[in-house]
């Protein structure tokens, strides 16, 4: 589906809601946008774990998204840290 759509003063589009329909991106979902010198890329975000990059098992906390590997290690981390400061 081709649109055509003009950007407004504050630099915005509206996505048309067939196409977001068609895509699976509901209203306030998250999008990525990416770009090279010729195009602009709009897709669903996948999000990624800020510290290894995976993106099986990942949420959100406090903003930031982590995967739950890496918020174990963390945990565990910590826990060990607590430990050795109690001894």
């Amino acid at each position: 589906m081709r649109r055509t759509k003009r950007v407004n003063r504050a630099g915005a589009i509206t996505l048309p809601k067939a196409l977001r329909a068609e895509a699976g991106i509901p209203i306030g979902a998250a999008v990525d946008i990416n770009g090279d010198n010729e195009y602009i890329y709009i897709s669903k975000h996948v999000p990624i774990c800020r510290f290894c990059s995976r993106t099986e098992n990942v949420f959100k906390v406090i903003g930031i998204e982590i995967c739950r590997v890496c918020a174990e290690k963390i945990t565990a981390a910590k826990e060990a840290e607590e430990a050795r400061n109690h001894v």
